[in-house]
């Protein structure tokens, strides 16, 4: 099943209120299983059970993470265990191949968190879903109100935008006939890219040399006309976007 940060946001808000057991990740929280726990972290465990508990799916904080990647749903108590992906807080973030300081945290929902020790998911509008401790359990907060230190993309979920975009901008030159340059050729190019080559009067045929004539006008009339502009064969904003689909 593909794990995606939408559905891991879906997963750890379906969470919020339940309780926190260290090392869980998503299992029911019986009596049968504090024993269990019990047995394995005693020093975790030296609370009372309580039976209200038994119904509700348990986590640890990087087990909140974890309970989404081996559960089929939020709802599903039978986490299949992977050995691969079985990481402290610490070792997830290690197992983050793209990952930053805070200050540069792109917003991304479905992000990891950090501070040591400590994973929270954040889910978007600077908020956060943390198994945050045993007196809190699941709980939303603000990123800014916790120290986290790092953030990371988590490897085994899928994200819609796998690094921070970065966007350039290009600033291009009105053309006119009389123009030699070397954005007259790109035009030509495009131009001939899309079928419309540069012909005189004799039905000579010119290739993309640099040189804004007669011919080359005589394209981008043809071109602007067959995309709805206004046909007058200067390359403007509107021209450029056209020919580069954007």
């Amino acid at each position: 099943m593909k794990k995606t940060a939408k559905g891991l946001v879906a997963y750890v808000k379906a969470q919020l209120g339940k309780p926190y057991w260290y090392g869980a990740f998503g299992q029911l929280g019986t009596k049968e299983f504090y024993e269990q726990k019990k047995r394995q972290y005693p020093k975790y465990y030296d609370w009372v059970y309580a039976v209200a508990t038994a119904k509700q799916k348990v986590h640890d904080c990087v087990g909140l993470i974890k309970g989404y990647l081996w559960c089929d749903s939020p709802e599903d108590t039978t986490p299949v265990y992977n050995s691969a992906q079985d990481k402290s807080a610490n070792g997830l973030r290690t197992a983050c191949k793209t990952k930053g300081e805070m200050a540069k945290m792109p917003d991304v929902p479905g992000l990891l968190v950090f501070y040591d020790n400590h994973v929270g998911a954040y889910i978007g509008g600077g908020e956060v879903v943390e198994a945050r401790s045993r007196r809190y359990g699941v709980v939303k907060t603000k990123l800014s109100d916790r120290p986290w230190t790092s953030w990371g993309y988590c490897p085994w979920i899928e994200y819609e935008v796998a690094v921070e975009e970065k966007t350039t901008t290009v600033c291009l030159p009105v053309l006119k006939r009389g123009a030699k340059n070397d954005c007259v050729k790109a035009m030509q190019i495009l131009l001939m890219g899309y079928g419309f080559t540069m012909t005189d009067g004799s039905g000579k045929v010119y290739g993309a040399d640099g040189s804004f004539g007669g011919a080359t006008e005589r394209a981008l009339k043809a071109f602007q006309a067959a995309n709805g502009l206004t046909a007058d064969g200067s390359c403007g904003p509107q021209t450029w976007k056209k020919l580069l689909g954007v």
